[in-house]
């Protein structure tokens, strides 16, 4: 029987024992929120085109070279007094009055790096030297796709994609953007596009002032500072001119001071329309309130060596450089023959290809090939609500190798590394917008304490995830593993040091650990024969066995009987693969196989179970999804015996009876946000188990896998939507172009606040209690996860006899709240500066 908690009495530590019942508060002495506060101070409301962070106090000169982000400066010379100024040749001359000084506007482009963006949108630049480095960057074209296929049709498709490819790379070749060189000169110059050439290093040196370095490497990308070789020169004012000294010697007259002022014009930017700051619970130890998305590709620009998708989530010069289309796009869309043919379009058909500002075509729900998780929109989503997401890290060799346009490596690991590597660098960008190294509003975070300390700060929280076919290189070669256990071993120690939490173990092929659920429909046909090219063997589907759960089946594929394959939730839902194949494939034909319902016969293997203890073992998160059906039901089977609690099926490729396996198992499930996700809502829910707390997300799958949600039929969202915390979402403007949910969907990451509030009106009179469940989604996953980590869970302890005697005793003075947590087990409440703990026994 549960005890009944007496008042509790708080001493220093924060524990008290009445009557069974435990009650622990944070021990922390800092003030609960505080960083949050100054960062939810910090957030305005977004003009349409205008600066989104210029909004936290400032002084009025400031001595951090970092605050400078965002904010409008005049620069004066500490030698002579006098500001820089504009004139009719650029900026090379200086003014004593502050009022005829050229407001600035600080554009960061890294962490204490610059760009000097004056009234009349052009730079503050050194001369260009086009020569400097324009191979430095040239495109890296390989046409070393697999051949073998005669199909004149499929031949003539693929051609004009291949001769667009090549253009286009001869293309980019020519417009890399120029650097300035020590010997382009030393002139000061207003320069109307950003480049090499415009940017700057700002330093606060020993004696006073700031430097300005152009161009420089610093020489460590994780850090800007300080100086180091090469360098062409420093920013000076000598005899009342400007110019730029060659080398890096500090002199007086390189010494500058930024002052506070107006006038400046706004940097191009895409705003988030959401009025209010976000929210922020009341303490670090609170229970932790938000949406959560567990399946979510960020870093996809990257996949398939980095070529095959259009744009990226950010770039140093902002969104007129992110969102722009694929070279190969080129002349109306017309060479974009991947897109037309994954977007349902007619080969050759073409699409508006201009991106910012107009984005007449794309970011659309149906495009595959674009970028649809801009930073900017994925901070509308953060500042709507969403405080928890998992990147998964992606990659197909098969794919990669076949389409002929890329300039990464196609080993699935290597990408894993590579794609672990830019999401720190997109987080050090953010961070540089908002005054400095972790004062950003996203963060990776690789154990749950961390995570709740993040998502009660207000901020978002980033789990690291691994979705490929061949995870840590064990391929399986017609039977024979690619890898031992100990080298499974040891590239497990790897991801988790990369600080890779959550994994899949398959994604579309048959490996060594486990077999696949295999794609259906048309898609199906083309992944199969892909299957063989990097397996030696076809899916070896065949009649699931008899006396089984009838839901627990693999995707149907074509049979004797018919030629449409019937029954499949998934059919042509990964469309981007079945499009590369189609385009550039020429794999083989697939095997057709008998009725269903059909199974594929590989299931676990011993390799796969020894993964699945070594993710235990490291306190990760396991995903049965794309595992074949009988693969699913054997881990999902193990892990119910050993009790582990972390388990997620993030994006509805898995069956029912794998979904309530994961609930009994005190794990998260999050529906694909294109399926039923109502349904699967409801249908969860009734199968959760009250030991553990409830809570549900969604698995968007965005960036060149699957369709987004389109608009939701029968119902009209009216603007302003109140989202967590009641800040205000209005219509989204990116450039020129206004976005709204009823119309568009979601077209971009940004807009998944609005479709949370579209579903709430869908379900009618479950709405809020949906609504309560989307914001219990990031709680549900911290309490999965700490499980996970060793936390003893359950509402209340059940394996000791008497709380307050056996364990409580074992809390010391000054422990920390996850100390106290990992020591009692979850608690069964938690408020703002206490939990509530309880011993079935009393």
């Amino acid at each position: 029987m549960r005890a009944r908690p007496a008042r509790a009495l708080t001493l220093a530590l924060g524990i008290a024992v009445v009557a069974g019942a435990v009650t622990a508060a944070s021990s922390s002495n800092a003030s609960p929120g505080a960083a949050t506060r100054s960062l939810a101070d910090a957030l305005g409301s977004d003009a349409a085109l205008g600066p989104v962070h210029d909004t936290w106090p400032r002084a009025a000169v400031p001595t951090d070279r970092y605050e400078l982000a965002g904010g409008c400066y005049a620069l004066r010379s500490d030698a002579t007094g006098r500001y820089v100024a504009r004139t009719a040749s650029g900026f090379a001359g200086t003014a004593a009055a502050l009022s005829a000084a050229e407001p600035f506007h600080l554009q960061a482009y890294d962490l204490g790096k610059y760009l000097l963006y004056g009234t009349k949108g052009d730079f503050l630049s050194g001369p260009t030297d086009p020569a400097a480095n324009a191979d430095a960057t040239a495109t890296q074209t390989a046409r070393g796709y697999v051949a073998g296929t005669t199909d004149e049709q499929t031949a003539a498709v693929r051609q004009p994609a291949l001769d667009a490819i090549d253009a286009a790379a001869a293309q980019e070749r020519e417009t890399v953007a120029p650097a300035r060189s020590a010997a382009a000169g030393n002139a000061v110059i207003a320069a109307t596009q950003p480049s090499a050439a415009a940017e700057w290093y700002v330093e606060h040196p020993a004696g006073g002032g700031f430097i300005l370095a152009n161009p420089v490497d610093d020489g460590d990308p994780a850090d800007p500072g300080p100086l180091n070789p090469p360098i062409a020169g420093l920013l000076t004012n000598d005899a009342g001119a400007l110019s730029i000294t060659p080398g890096q010697r500090i002199q007086p007259s390189t010494r500058f001071s930024f002052v506070l002022t107006t006038g400046c014009t706004s940097y191009p930017e895409i705003g988030a329309q959401v009025d209010g700051p976000p929210y922020t619970a009341p303490s670090e130890v609170a229970e932790a309130k938000g949406y959560i998305d567990a399946h979510l590709h960020g870093m996809a620009f990257e996949f398939l060596g980095g070529k095959a998708r259009c744009g990226r989530p950010w770039h140093p010069y902002g969104p007129a450089y992110a969102l722009v289309d694929c070279p190969d796009h080129v002349a109306g869309g017309r060479g974009a023959i991947l897109e037309d043919v994954v977007s349902g379009h007619t080969p050759g058909q073409g699409h508006d290809n201009v991106g910012w500002p107009t984005f007449g075509y794309w970011p659309n729900y149906d495009s595959l090939t674009h970028e649809q998780t801009y930073y900017a929109w994925l901070e509308r989503a953060w500042r709507g609500g969403l405080r928890m997401y998992t990147n998964l890290l992606v990659e197909n060799n098969v794919l990669c190798q076949i389409y002929p346009y890329k300039q990464h490596s196609c080993n699935e690991m290597d990408s894993v590394r590579l794609q672990a590597a830019t999401i720190r660098q997109m987080i050090r960008y953010i961070d540089a917008q908002y005054g400095g190294p972790g004062k950003g509003w996203l963060q990776i975070v690789t154990d749950p304490f961390q995570a709740r300390r993040v998502i009660n700060a207000g901020r978002l929280a980033v789990v690291l995830g691994i979705e490929v076919s061949v995870p840590f290189d064990c391929r399986d070669n017609n039977g024979t593993p690619g890898c031992t256990a100990a080298q499974l071993d040891q590239r497990l120690d790897e991801v988790y040091k990369l600080g890779v939490r959550q994994m899949e173990l398959t994604n579309k092929f048959d490996n060594a650990l486990t077999g696949v659920t295999g794609d259906g429909g048309t898609t199906g046909v083309l992944v199969n024969a892909a299957n063989r090219y990097n397996t030696g063997h076809f899916w070896k589907y065949d009649t699931c066995p008899k006396g089984g759960d009838p839901a627990r089946t693999d995707n149907r594929q074509y049979n004797f009987d018919d030629d449409v394959a019937q029954g499949d939730s998934h059919a042509d839902r990964d469309s981007i693969f079945g499009g590369v194949l189609s385009v550039f494939g020429g794999m083989g034909i697939a095997p057709t196989y008998n009725n269903g319902p059909q199974c594929n016969a590989m299931g676990l293997s011993e390799l796969g179970k020894h993964a699945i203890v070594g993710l235990m073992k490291h306190g990760m998160i396991f995903d049965p999804d794309h595992m074949s059906a009988l693969a699913r039901e054997q881990a999902m089977n193990y892990v119910l015996s050993t009790g582990y609690s972390g388990v997620v099926s993030s994006h509805s490729w898995s069956d029912t009876p794998t979904y309530h396996a994961v609930l009994k198992a005190g794990g998260v499930v999050t529906p694909h946000a294109s399926g039923d996700v109502l349904g699967e809502w409801r249908d969860e829910k009734a199968h959760a188990d009250p030991r553990f707390y409830y809570g549900v997300g969604y698995g968007s799958d965005v960036n060149g896998f699957s369709h987004q949600p389109g608009p939701i039929a029968g119902v009209t969202v009216t603007y302003p939507i109140t989202g967590l915390g009641g800040v205000q979402i209005n219509k989204q403007v990116s450039g020129v172009r206004t976005y709204d949910v009823n119309r568009d969907g979601v077209d971009h990451y940004g807009l998944y606040a609005d479709w949370i509030q579209a579903l709430v009106q869908k379900a009618g009179a479950e709405g809020p209690a949906l609504r309560t469940d989307f914001e219990r989604g990031a709680e549900a996953f911290l309490q999965m996860w700490e499980r996970a980590i060793g936390v003893p869970g359950d509402a209340c302890r059940a394996d000791v006899p008497d709380l307050s005697r056996d364990v409580v005793k074992q809390v010391k003075h000054g422990m920390s709240w996850e100390e106290v947590v990992t020591l009692l087990g979850q608690p069964s409440s938690r408020g703002a500066s206490d939990y509530t703990f309880c011993s079935e026994q009393g």
